[in-house]
């Protein structure tokens, strides 16, 4: 929701009356159009923090729907990983680490040409 002023700051101050003397005292429309302007300041200078809060806020929505994006992927490809474990395996998290730990000790190894079967 914008808002759209029809008036800006600087239209105010340099805003020049007729004089005529049945009218008003010069000083006192001077004195309110003063805080007039006090306060439309104060709308613009809010209006441009929101503008650039807003610009901040679109960007890290943007970030979080890319990583989002990425984490899903990368939880589509655990569940396919471990979709074929039978439940009455009891595996659990501890398990899987224990797994991932063993898978690489046996990699170092391997490359440093010794094969585990034959370890005692």
């Amino acid at each position: 929701m914008a808002i759209k002023l029809s008036l800006s700051s600087k239209q105010i101050l340099n805003k020049v009356f007729r004089e005529q003397t049945p009218g008003y005292n010069p000083l006192e429309v001077d004195e309110f159009l003063d805080s007039v302007l006090r306060d439309y300041r104060t709308i613009e200078e809010n209006c441009l923090i929101a503008k650039r809060e807003l610009s901040e806020l679109q960007s890290k929505v943007e970030r979080l729907e890319k990583e989002n994006e990425t984490l899903e992927l990368e939880n589509i490809k655990y569940k396919a990983r471990y979709e074929n474990l039978d439940p009455s395996m009891n595996v659990t998290k501890d398990n899987l680490e224990l797994i991932k730990r063993i898978d690489t000790l046996e990699r170092y190894l391997y490359e440093h040409n010794i094969d585990p079967t034959k370890i005692k």
